[in-house]
Formats: structure tokens, C-alpha cells, sequence
């Protein structure tokens, strides 16, 4: 776990904190400041520029699920032009 030092201070001022009250008692955040935590040790240094820069991450989920439709589709047709041959 190689942390530089401003990553350590920008995780602890962002982080939630280790406990935050919730009306008559408190909610333990231990569990997601240790995941934060493991996000920001594990990574490349390109990723780790890029998350102190500010930039987000170009990953875009939801373009796989449209695209894998879109050529399921057009397999579709194909299929159905080869079979009225």
C-alpha cells in the first residue's frame, strides 16, 4: 500500500466519518471508509493522477448492454435475409 501523502490527507477530510448519528443512535461507516481506503491504494498511477486531477473515470457501462443489443440485432437480421435466400 503505497499512499502519498496528500491522498492520505484528502482521504481523511473526505471520508465519512467513523461514526454519524442516525436520530437515537449512531451508524457504524468503518466498513466504507476501509473500502475507500483500499480504492485508493490499489491503482495505477495514471488513476491515481487522473482521481487527484478531478477527472472521471471514462468508463460508460451502459454503452456495452446498448451496443451488445445492437448487434444482436443486426446478427437478427442477417439471419433472417440468409434464410428468405
Amino acid at each position: 500500500m503505497d499512499l502519498h501523502p496528500n491522498e492520505i490527507r484528502d482521504f481523511l477530510a473526505r471520508a465519512p466519518k467513523r461514526r454519524s448519528p442516525n436520530g437515537q443512535g449512531f451508524v457504524n461507516n468503518t466498513h466504507s471508509r476501509f473500502k475507500w481506503l483500499c480504492d485508493i491504494a490499489h491503482g495505477t498511477l495514471n488513476e491515481k493522477i487522473n482521481r487527484r486531477a478531478g477527472v472521471s473515470d471514462p468508463c460508460k457501462p451502459w454503452v456495452n448492454p446498448v451496443w451488445s443489443a445492437i448487434r444482436r440485432h443486426s446478427r437478427k437480421k442477417h439471419r433472417q435475409t440468409i434464410d428468405r435466400s
